[in-house]
C-alpha cells in the first residue's frame, strides 16, 4: 500500500526559528529573537561550538530536547556577545525551532545585553561582519 507523505514545508524566517548567518567567513547557527519587517532586519543570537568561561552563556547539548528541536549536531553555546542585527537577506532559514523553555533563557540573555549597551550601540548596524549566505554574491569590494 502506498502512503502519501506530503513534502515538508520550506523553513521560514520566524521568531524562535533557526537560521544560518555567515560571520567572518563561517556559517553560524542563529536563533531569531525578533523580526523588524519594516526595516527588513532580524535580531539574532548566534551560536558557536567554542566554550568560553569568561562569558555568560547558554549551553545547548545536541542530544538534549532543545538540541534536537534546533537540530544541532554538536554542543553549541549562545553568548550575549554574539547578538546581531542582521538584514533578512543575509539569513538562511533552516529546519529547527527553539523550544519555549530555551527561548525564555535566550530572551533574558538578549534583554540583559540590550539593557547594558549604551544608546549609541543600540542604533549601530551590528551586521557589518555578516554577509549574505548565498553563493552567488558579488565578490567585488567597494
Amino acid at each position: 500500500m502506498n502512503r502519501y507523505t506530503p513534502p515538508r514545508p520550506k523553513p521560514q524566517l520566524i521568531v524562535r526559528g533557526k537560521a544560518l548567518v555567515e560571520i567572518n567567513g563561517k556559517e553560524r547557527p542563529a536563533i531569531i529573537v525578533r523580526i523588524f519587517k519594516d526595516e527588513e532586519r532580524a535580531l539574532v543570537v548566534c551560536g558557536t561550538g567554542t566554550p568560553r568561561t569568561e562569558y555568560v552563556a547558554i549551553e545547548v547539548r545536541e542530544n538534549s530536547a532543545a538540541g534536537k528541536a534546533l537540530r544541532l549536531d554538536k554542543p553549541t553555546w549562545f553568548y550575549a556577545t554574539a547578538l546581531r542585527s542582521v538584514k533578512l537577506s543575509h539569513l538562511k532559514a533552516i529546519e529547527g525551532i527553539c523550544l519555549p523553555e530555551l527561548f525564555l533563557q535566550v530572551r533574558l540573555l538578549v534583554e540583559g545585553a540590550l539593557a547594558a549597551l549604551p544608546s549609541g550601540e543600540l542604533t549601530k548596524d551590528l551586521s557589518s561582519d555578516a554577509v549574505p549566505t548565498t553563493k552567488t554574491q558579488d565578490n567585488t569590494t567597494s
